[in-house]
């Protein structure tokens, strides 16, 4: 039985506050089934584990960092021409 990996990206302001925090989860190998695949096979599947998780926390977060300061500038635009 496998075990579960958590990755977690988070962006936080100059306060600490989280603005935006993503967390991905991927099951990697436990002793029974590095013994069971080998040590080559389980250190892969781990190693596959943590890219992936990684990449998909990343891309989201950033995802949405984007988005979020694309929000932020349009808002500033339009209180700008009016003002």
């Amino acid at each position: 039985m496998g075990k579960t990996l958590e990755i977690t990206i988070a962006i936080k302001d100059e306060t600490g506050e989280t603005i935006i925090s993503k967390t991905s989860e991927r099951t990697v190998p436990y002793i029974s089934e590095i013994e069971e695949k080998g040590f080559r096979n389980a250190f892969d599947d781990l190693e596959t584990a943590v890219l992936e998780s990684r990449k998909e926390a990343s891309e989201e977060v950033l995802s949405e960092y984007l988005t979020l300061i694309s929000e932020k500038k349009r808002k500033m635009k339009r209180i700008s021409e009016t003002s």
